[in-house]
């Protein structure tokens, strides 16, 4: 690249010379050609000659030549350029003559040359340096650490193992954290794992032969021809074995009578679970064979296998198997005795449920009993009271001494009463209705069409006797002309523990008012009913807990555990549906039970 480049810039000014003879000079030389000032021409000719890059100039007239320097013949960079002369600036140029330029391109040639042969020494010599340096650098960065790894790697030896590897650190021409130095520990590592794997493959074989010695089990191996050429030292000691001569495993007298462990020998096959007895030193030993066939190349090069000492084991499996058939028979015994108390238990749950459900409707009927008496009492002092306004009507007439006054103050009476007789009356006749109508539903499981709401406020009417001890009045929400085709008695047992259940458990905090919500809907076929209370709530922990059979916080209190267990039975088994139960303590409880609006007739086929 230097040589094209200095190439270039030579013969640029070789033609930038010759490009300065025509701008500049050849008009001085016209000028003095033209006044044939011929001694002058020749001394600017010999000038011009002496400029750098020409070697030879010519004019040539008519009649005169004129030259300077020395001609070139071989390598020539020539020009001609016409000689014209203007006498003046309005006059048309005439040429004159024409100026022959020359310059030697072997001078250049040469030049160029020289320069390329003093280049290349010195960039030879700069280069020869340099790679001195670096083959140093690299000789004492690289080469001599590398050959420090492979001498120690040479040289390692798992038994002696030498101090770790330690490579030499040169400031200024190698990095301290570098590749092989990474290496080097990499290499340290490696030697360390190396010994410490090679220490502990020793200490497992050590461990190995101490287990295969004291081994009660028996370690053998054959080759391929069916000698014995290693035995554990249990083996060796119950067949009084002398492995060194490697006596033929077929000739061994205890094995002689192990027919199916000599056939799987014979066929050079896997086996395993290979019972035999043996007997040894006059007794019977049960042993558990298993062996497997070696192979290198697809040809046989012996047996190693095991035989675990069974004896023990097969005894204890005989007694276990007379033990066996006697639990057999004291599991029939024991199952029908089993079946029996089923049978016991299933019998008094239904009657303890039978008893929750006649408790249920004893205590409703107590209450009503006390909510009917008022309505009743009043009604027989209003009868009271219309008889003395009759009587003291009936005396003034008779005596004649009824006033037109008299007889509107007893009559405004009368009135009053008989109103006050009146409802107290309606309010029992409704009361003994819902009542009617509740035990009626609670007693009888028959299938009808009703009124959701109807329904539900007859039940919230029958149990005011309760609900006023806390107090609490149920609010029921939902469409009063709702029905569903199920069994409403059922409904009404659910709903009605659910409220039994709030008043003797929830209501403990008398700080806040009670409040039971009970909210129906339709939703497809299916009628949602939530039932809300605000009360004390139940802990997570017992959430299932308080659907099982004669659960209950309250043991002894008169409390019987029954209650949302026949809620949780009611209203998967009677209903047909499902029940979602949530609650935090503290902050009440909601149950969620979804029913089909049309109770499925296989149901109540089932039942009956």
């Amino acid at each position: 690249m230097q040589l094209y480049w200095d190439y270039n810039r030579e013969f640029d000014a070789v033609e930038s010379r010759h490009q300065e003879l025509q701008s500049i000079h050849i008009d001085l030389l016209a000028t003095s050609l033209w006044r044939f000032d011929l001694v002058l021409l020749q001394q600017r000719l010999e000038g011009l000659v002496n400029l750098s890059k020409i070697d030879y100039l010519k004019i040539e007239t008519e009649n005169y030549t004129f030259t300077a320097g020395t001609p070139v013949f071989e390598q020539t960079i020539s020009s001609l350029y016409p000689v014209t002369f203007k006498a003046s600036e309005e006059a048309t140029p005439e040429v004159i003559g024409s100026l022959y330029v020359q310059s030697d391109a072997k001078k250049i040639y040469n030049y160029l040359l020289e320069q390329f042969l003093i280049s290349l020494g010195i960039n030879a010599f700069k280069i020869t340096i340099i790679c001195y340096i670096i083959l140093m650098i690299v000789h004492q960065s690289i080469n001599r650490r590398i050959f420090s790894i492979a001498r120690y790697l040479r040289q390692f030896n798992p038994l002696e193992p030498p101090k770790p590897l330690k490579l030499r650190y040169t400031p200024c021409i190698m990095e301290k954290e570098d590749e092989l130095k990474w290496l080097g520990d990499e290499a340290n590592k490696i030697t360390k794992d190396v010994t410490s794997l090679y220490q502990n493959l020793k200490f497992q074989q050590e461990r190995f032969a101490d287990f295969a010695n004291i081994s009660s089990d028996w370690l053998w191996e054959t080759n391929e021809l069916g000698q014995l050429i290693y035995a554990s030292e249990e083996m060796r000691k119950s067949l009084n074995l002398d492995i060194e001569h490697h006596i033929m495993i077929t000739d061994i007298p205890s094995l002689k009578m192990a027919t199916t462990l000599l056939s799987y020998i014979h066929e050079r096959t896997d086996f395993s679970l290979c019972e035999e007895a043996l007997h040894i030193d006059n007794r019977t030993q049960y042993l558990l064979f298993q062996g497997t066939a070696n192979y290198q190349n697809k040809r046989f090069i012996g047996f190693r296998g095991t035989a675990l000492d069974i004896s023990a084991l097969t005894q204890a499996k005989r007694d276990l198997e007379e033990l066996n058939q006697g639990l057999e028979d004291k599991v029939k015994e024991r199952t029908k005795d089993l079946k029996d108390n089923m049978k016991k238990l299933q019998k008094t749950q239904d009657q303890l449920v039978e008893s929750e459900k006649l408790a249920a409707l004893g205590g409703l009927v107590a209450g009503v009993a006390h909510e009917v008496n008022t309505p009743l009492g009043i009604s027989v002092t209003a009868a009271s009271i219309i008889k003395e306004i009759t009587q003291e009507l009936n005396n003034a007439f008779a005596n004649q001494t009824l006033t037109s006054t008299q007889f509107s103050d007893l009559m405004q009476r009368m009135n009053e009463t008989t109103t006050m007789l009146e409802d107290n009356l309606n309010r029992g006749a409704k009361l003994i209705r819902d009542f009617k109508q509740t035990a009626v539903d609670q007693v009888s499981e028959c299938r009808s069409q009703f009124v959701i709401h109807q329904t539900l406020d007859s039940l919230i009417a029958s149990l005011h006797s309760e609900t006023r001890k806390i107090p609490v009045v149920p609010i029921i929400s939902g469409s009063h002309s709702l029905t569903m085709n199920s069994l409403p008695g059922v409904l009404t047992q659910v709903i009605s523990n659910l409220i039994m259940n709030s008043v003797n458990h929830a209501f403990t905090d008398t700080t806040k008012a009670a409040e039971i919500h009970i909210s129906f809907y339709e939703e497809g076929d299916n009628i949602i009913c939530e039932y809300v209370d605000n009360g004390s709530g139940v802990e997570e922990a017992l959430h299932q807990k308080i659907f099982e059979p004669f659960y209950t916080s309250k043991r002894g209190k008169g409390g019987s555990g029954l209650g949302l267990n026949l809620v949780f039975n009611l209203i998967h088994q009677k209903l047909a549906g499902s029940l979602v139960f949530n609650s935090t303590l503290n902050q009440g409880v909601h149950f969620t039970f979804t029913l089909p609006k049309e109770l499925p007739l296989t149901i109540i086929s089932k039942d009956i």
